[in-house]
């Protein structure tokens, strides 16, 4: 039964972040969206193993052919879920780049991930009493099932993602899944074997027609939700979509409008900062260079450019179906394309700028508002030339701000302010601040001239509208809106703040009843957390036999909870690095399984079971205590892998402990604890890195994960001296 419950890690984890990044190219990418869809996976994956931790006990006969048909189902539902996820904008009738509103979002979100959720968190307890039934410790069923996941974690990452399509993807899953039911058919009676040596057949004739026909599906149904498609392609960091409308180019980035040819924005982008500066010669632009901005600064009297960009997939693609002259720009002497993530590159590089612009997306997820920190302004400042400027901008409107788009947006100018004393700010639908230790040159008819002495060819930024910004009302009450949200929070590395103003400033825009909530939120603090645990550790008092349970799902959260901490501390320090992040996933995977080994290896007591388990979030209490410390300093790379290894071998040994703790029957204790854990990770998903992270920060995070490693340890000791039914297992 190993190999079975090595085949459930190995689809369960590989289907789930294939149909991530499928709704993430459907939807959005913030934290909230992505921790919803973990949230729903895990949800429905605890109800799976609760509800198959009570028919686990159903008969032997009955339950092999179960487990070989639920395997083999499990195979064949991502393609599925892949087909209903890219019909999802067609069926809502959403253009393409649009936003879907929040409701049928969330809706989507929960009833797309549901079946594999439920099948296979229903897999776990009935493969588990299975194994126990021969002759090994059920705890190893989760030692399995791990390793299943690493593995395909691993591969996914560094294989998968790079030389397969979805849906050939896909097709490797249905054949590991059919092979894993062969190999239950094989261990049943003689009329079942003779059907399982009809699978290495059957799996190998899949395997060949999926990896043939997969590509075909994989074009043909992304021509569902984009018209005139002439470019399609996945990388470590999205899809990139390119249309084609006659002689305009349109890209996206996991759905969401990247940028257009023959549109004016670069110029607005550009010229305000190269304008600004008397004699601009060192350049350094982070993002936008297959934008238009690359052609509009090489307009300026500039001796050199530096062009940073994380996905060489995008500039492939820039030089295959861009015009002719606006790929050219790329291959121009003074022009060096940096294939890097953006922040490192500034922390690390030696030459000075005279004018750096960031055109990047808004900070709506952790890894962007990277770019929007206390920090980072530092180190760009650290890297300009005497009278240099940084240049960013930022989505706003015209009229009316609401109040999460002065809160979101005004975080940032004072952040800018923090760093930089002068700080000016351009009125639009977009407004640009242009940032300097020294005083800023805000005469726009000398902006004028510059531009005329230039020679260069507008469409949008003539002279008559630098002029307009300069002297329309909206000038000065942006500059004094901003000016005025004073109380508002900075934004540091730590404290993430301005991506949760962020987020609260996208579901306005759905479900304005929310603004309250928000309002509210912003004053959570540490005790209300502890507030808050008080009532599990109460429940455990009452109901000794929920305690265990308990503390398994606060592990569940704890380390869900503390990976995310650790991943967002790694980007801060080292960037997004996407092969570095892959191996701190992978770290964590590794740990799990090496942690459930030890785990499941042990033969004790139920009373040694349960001390052990006490320790376990003793430890956790004080790591988690002493992790903010540690994060405060330089950490080499290395460190950042060991903290994961660590955390993943903490969680690893905490489900075979708990189980042989819990006792009673195995299917039973396997689907309760299992859902347990499933739920404390749904639960720490969804805070975590929407709530938690943003407004209490990484080192008061860690304080409410130390928070829930005592109040776990306290349910286990107000469970002291309940025996399980039968002793022990």
């Amino acid at each position: 039964m190993r190999f079975p419950l090595l085949t459930l890690g190995f689809t369960t984890t590989v289907a789930q972040v294939l149909l991530v990044r499928e709704l993430v190219a459907v939807f959005y990418g913030n934290e909230l969206v992505l921790g919803l869809i973990l949230a729903a996976w895990l949800a429905w994956g605890a109800l799976g193993a609760g509800l198959a931790g009570r028919w686990s006990s159903c008969s032997h006969k009955i339950r092999k052919p179960m487990l070989a048909g639920g395997l083999a189902l499990l195979g064949l539902l991502p393609t599925f879920q892949m087909l209903l996820v890219r019909a999802v904008r067609g069926l809502l009738r959403v253009p393409p780049g649009a936003l879907v509103e929040f409701g049928p979002m969330v809706g989507t979100v929960a009833l797309t991930v549901a079946p594999v959720c439920l099948l296979g968190g229903a897999l776990f307890p009935l493969l588990a009493r299975r194994l126990a039934e021969t002759g090994h410790l059920a705890g190893q069923a989760y030692l399995w099932e791990c390793a299943g996941a690493a593995v395909g974690g691993i591969l996914f990452s560094f294989v998968f993602i790079r030389y397969l399509d979805p849906f050939q993807t896909a097709a490797l899953i249905l054949t590991a899944s059919l092979a894993a039911a062969g190999s239950v058919l094989a261990i049943a009676d003689f009329r079942l074997r003779a059907v399982s040596l009809l699978f290495p057949t059957g799996c190998f004739l899949v395997l060949g027609f999926s990896l043939l026909t997969a590509p075909l599906l994989h074009r043909s149904t992304l021509r569902w939700q984009w018209s005139d498609l002439i470019f399609a392609a996945d990388s470590p960091y999205g899809r990139l979509v390119v249309q084609a409308r006659e002689s305009q180019r349109v890209f996206y980035e996991n759905g969401i409008l990247m940028f257009e040819t023959q549109g004016t924005r670069p110029e607005e982008v550009v010229h305000p900062p190269l304008l600004a500066h008397p004699d601009p010669r060192e350049v350094l632009l982070i993002g936008g260079a297959a934008a238009g901005n690359l052609r509009e600064i090489l307009r300026h009297p500039v001796a050199h450019v530096t062009v940073v960009e994380s996905d060489p997939l995008l500039l492939q693609a820039a030089r295959l179906h861009l015009p002719p002259e606006e790929a050219a720009v790329l291959d121009d002497p003074r022009v060096t394309v940096v294939l890097a993530d953006g922040r490192r590159f500034v922390r690390t590089a030696r030459q000075t700028f005279d004018v750096v612009i960031l055109d990047l997306p808004e900070p709506s997820t952790g890894a962007l508002n990277r770019f929007y920190t206390e920090e980072f302004f530092q180190e760009v400042q650290a890297r300009l030339n005497p009278g240099g400027l940084l240049a960013l901008g930022l989505p706003a409107a015209e009229n009316y701000w609401s109040p999460e788009l002065s809160r979101r947006n005004g975080s940032v100018y004072h952040t800018l302010r923090a760093v930089f004393p002068h700080v000016l700010v351009l009125p639009g639908d977009t407004i640009y601040f242009l940032a300097s230790a020294d005083p800023l040159e805000a005469d726009p008819d000398r902006w004028g001239e510059r531009l005329t002495e230039r020679g260069i060819p507008t469409r949008w930024m003539t002279a008559a509208y630098i002029r307009y910004l300069f002297t329309t009302d909206r000038f000065a009450q942006v500059q004094g809106t901003l000016e005025r949200m004073a109380r508002v929070r900075l934004n540091r590395d730590l404290t993430p703040i301005c991506y949760y103003y962020d987020l609260a400033l996208w579901l306005s825009r759905f479900t304005p009843r929310l603004r309250g909530f928000f309002e509210r939120t912003d004053l959570l603090r540490l005790g209300w957390v502890a507030l808050a645990l008080a009532l599990p550790v109460g429940l455990s008092c009452l109901r000794r036999r929920w305690a265990i349970p308990i503390a398994v799902g606060g592990a569940g959260l704890a380390g869900m909870m503390l990976e995310m901490v650790i991943l967002l501390a790694f980007q801060v320090r080292y960037g997004s690095l996407y092969a570095q992040v892959s191996l701190l996933v992978a770290a964590y995977m590794v740990g799990m399984v090496v942690g459930s080994q030890w785990g499941s290896s042990r033969r004790w007591g139920t009373r040694q079971y349960r001390r052990t388990l006490l320790a376990l979030m003793g430890t956790l209490a004080l790591g988690a205590a002493i992790l903010p410390f540690l994060l405060r300093w330089p950490l080499p790379l290395p460190v950042f892998p060991l903290l994961a290894l660590l955390t993943g071998g903490w969680g690893g040994v905490v489900f075979p402990l708990a189980l042989q703790a819990e006792g009673g029957d195995v299917g039973w204790a396997a689907g309760r604890l299992y859902g347990a854990d499933l739920a404390g990770g749904c639960l720490g998903a969804l805070l975590g890195g929407t709530v938690f992270i943003p407004l209490l920060g990484i080192p008061q995070t860690c304080g409410v994960v130390a928070l829930v490693g005592l109040a776990s340890g306290l349910a286990l000791l107000g469970a002291a001296g309940w025996e399980p039914p039968n002793g022990g297992l």
